[in-house]
């Protein structure tokens, strides 16, 4: 099961790519074996503090490990498969 957490800032372009860019990752290469936590940085900035983030969009793999973070835009979608290793069905 592949966990991530997303943390975005309210309804920015940036933020609602990400959101978009994974979404559609994890439903064409997961097969819904995913859980995806998105955290909104002005709702719940203890969260943010807490994570150590100093970028946002910021992406956190938990699971699979090693934790892995990928950091700024995440509209590529080669860079994000392969930030977080997971081959593409497009491959």
């Amino acid at each position: 099961m592949h966990v991530f957490q997303l943390f975005i800032n309210g309804h920015s372009l940036n933020s609602i790519e990400a959101v978009d860019t994974l979404l559609k990752i994890c439903e064409e290469n997961l097969n819904g074996n995913y859980t995806l936590e998105i955290i909104d940085i002005q709702k719940d900035p203890d969260r943010a503090e807490e994570a150590g983030i100093i970028a946002i969009p910021t992406l956190i793999r938990m699971n699979p490990t090693p934790v892995n973070r990928i950091i700024g835009a995440l509209n590529v979608r080669s860079r994000v498969l392969a930030g977080l290793g997971i081959p593409s069905i497009h491959a």
